[in-house]
């Protein structure tokens, strides 16, 4: 994501890094050391990633020198593309894993999936502002694990209603 395609510096900074970051180190905590591989982590790092969004527009928009609105409401998606494209998987496949991220994270946003990482990403955000940036990557962890749970939780009853 740069410039040309996508947030500015230091949004990327301030939205997508404190998420990619606590998105991997979940992913590493629950036995895989590639974030793209754990699907929970992924749709984690998009939540995260729009809940930051959110924030940093509701912050910072006043003053009027934002990325537009449409790269903020790309920026979860891209942020995803960006890990796929970090371990050289093919273009064909990074295309078709984003469609099916996208198309999961739809399905989960509409049974109400996300919400509880909120919490936990406003407490980061405020502990970021104030210069705690151990504090704040603690919390970014606990909504990371948050989102995760949510997700496990929502598969397994998925698989027990199907059985």
């Amino acid at each position: 994501m740069s410039v040309a395609d996508g947030l500015l510096p230091q949004e990327y900074q301030a939205v997508v890094a404190p998420a990619m970051q606590a998105a991997a180190e979940l992913a590493a905590a629950r036995g895989d050391p590639y974030l793209y591989n754990d699907l929970a982590c992924m749709l984690a790092l998009m939540a995260m990633i729009r809940d930051l969004c959110d924030l940093y527009q509701d912050k910072w928009g006043a003053l009027g020198q934002l990325s537009t609105p449409a790269q903020f409401s790309a920026a979860p998606l891209a942020g995803c593309v960006m890990v796929l494209s970090e371990y050289e998987i093919e273009p064909e496949s990074i295309q078709s894993m984003s469609g099916a991220l996208a198309a999961a994270y739809v399905k989960l946003s509409s049974d109400n999936i996300f919400g509880p990482e909120r919490v936990h990403i406003q407490k980061a955000w405020d502990a970021r502002l104030a210069g705690e940036f151990d504090k704040a990557n603690a919390f970014m962890r606990q909504a990371a694990a948050a989102v995760a749970n949510a997700i496990d939780g929502w598969e397994k009853n998925r698989a027990l209603s199907r059985a």
